[in-house]
């Protein structure tokens, strides 16, 4: 991969509604952990809490900032993700396994 530039990930504006959709967050942060991985960061590190902040917008990054002071030296990323995800996504949400069983027919084809 030596040689090969890839872009950030998108940024995350909390006021646009396609964040509210629970397979669209975890894909984001699917990549940005390969993103980071590619970058030799460890999610363990508090690098990675400084990469996030600058890539959070809206009240989200108003969420990031009230986590890190309630956290102080306990803040991660998987713990913040968590926070996000339940800042972002309602609780009336439906994930993909659950709308999957929805769309499901006991009869194929008719």
């Amino acid at each position: 991969m030596k040689g090969i530039k890839i872009d950030a990930p998108e940024n995350l504006n909390s006021g646009d509604q396609k964040w509210r959709d629970s397979q669209y967050l975890d894909t984001w942060v699917n990549v940005i952990q390969r993103w980071l991985n590619m970058k030799g960061i460890r999610l363990e590190s508090k690098e990675v809490l400084d990469f996030i902040g600058f890539k959070l917008q809206g009240s989200a990054l108003t969420t990031y900032n009230h986590h890190l002071i309630k956290e102080k030296d306990k803040a991660s990323f998987f713990s913040f993700m968590l926070v996000l995800r339940e800042f972002l996504i309602p609780s009336t949400s439906k994930d993909l396994l659950w709308k999957e069983w929805e769309a499901a027919s006991p009869n194929k084809d008719g």
